[in-house]
């Protein structure tokens, strides 16, 4: 009897620390499903803002093409109307040439405007 009732102890202590290792392991697997899950949420949230900026980046870039198509047509035909109509005659690419370069002195006047502008913060974080 007394065999019988040390066994039970036993039984019932390895349960209880058999009990109390699963309660650690179950609160330890549903801390790293939350971080995970945290994480995830995260991440997603992350690829989202990304996927908003480069679309909205590439249909500005879009619009901006066609207004600046739109421009290109325009300033040829005041280019057209500048030049003598013999110049025109004897030189009919010149008002595309003209308007090329133009168009490529104020896009590189920009384009380093816009660079210069572009790089400033990068500087005030460098000093920071």
């Amino acid at each position: 009897m007394a065999v019988k009732k040390q066994a039970e102890k036993t039984d019932k202590r390895l349960e209880n620390e058999i009990s109390k290792g699963l309660e650690e392991e179950k609160e330890l697997l549903e801390n790293i499903l939350d971080k995970t899950k945290r994480h995830a949420k995260e991440k997603t949230m992350f690829l989202q803002s990304q996927f908003r900026e480069h679309s909205s980046t590439a249909i500005i870039a879009a619009l901006s093409f066609v207004i600046g198509l739109t421009w290109k047509d325009f300033i040829v035909k005041i280019i057209d109307n500048i030049l003598k109509p013999h110049l025109v005659q004897k030189y009919p690419y010149l008002s595309e040439l003209i308007t090329a370069s133009v168009v490529t002195i104020f896009a590189v006047v920009t384009m380093a405007l816009v660079s210069k502008w572009a790089r400033k913060p990068e500087k005030e974080n460098q000093v920071s």
